[in-house]
């Protein structure tokens, strides 16, 4: 199998989630028969390509195997514009780092930390997304790629998330203003 018809398969399963796939038991087993064909890709870098795609798709199975509340709908919609593989690369890289200081936003209104760990946990396919551009972008050497900086800072963003709401990993940066106003300017100025 050749790398395009891995993409093609995939974006038709992305574009099918809602319409033609309808429920969980769907979904996964589109998605396993495309991990199946994943692996008969004959070139290592389209398989880890391919990988990283499918580590984004498990993320829509994660999401569609939980209950749904109000918070987890709402961040589950945003997730699935989010991740819609139409445009290019950049437009995609664009729509998903948008995604997650939206899917962010959201955590942060969320009454528990239950809700807001399950809506957190929908910007990590947005984060492959945002990762495998900047990995394919960064000049040969930088393996952190540019606007690394940007996955981190949305997953916990101190000017949308105040200290105390959310915990951060210790391994992540502190959050730097852009000098600009609040959240939304910073997302604007992007």
């Amino acid at each position: 199998m050749e790398y395009a018809e891995f993409d093609t398969e995939r974006r038709r399963i992305i574009r099918s989630v809602g319409r033609e796939i309808t429920d969980a038991a769907q979904l996964e087993a589109a998605v396993e028969r495309l991990r199946e064909q994943a692996a008969t890709l004959s070139a290592d870098a389209d398989r880890t390509r391919a990988s990283e795609q499918l580590t984004a798709l498990d993320g829509l199975l994660a999401e569609a195997a939980e209950p749904e509340n109000e918070y987890v709908r709402r961040a589950s919609e945003i997730l699935q514009r989010s991740t819609a593989p139409e445009g290019t690369p950049a437009e995609q890289r664009t729509r998903a780092a948008a995604g997650m200081a939206e899917i962010t936003r959201i955590a942060a209104s969320a009454p528990t930390r239950g809700d807001r760990d399950a809506v957190l946990e929908m910007n990590e396919p947005l984060a492959v997304i945002v990762r495998t551009y900047d990995e394919r972008a960064a000049p040969v050497g930088d393996d952190r790629g540019p606007g690394h900086e940007d996955v981190a800072r949305f997953a916990v963003d101190r000017a949308v998330v105040p200290p105390g709401r959310i915990t951060a990993p210790s391994s992540a940066p502190a959050a730097r203003s852009t000098g600009s106003g609040g959240p939304e300017a910073q997302v604007r100025d992007r």
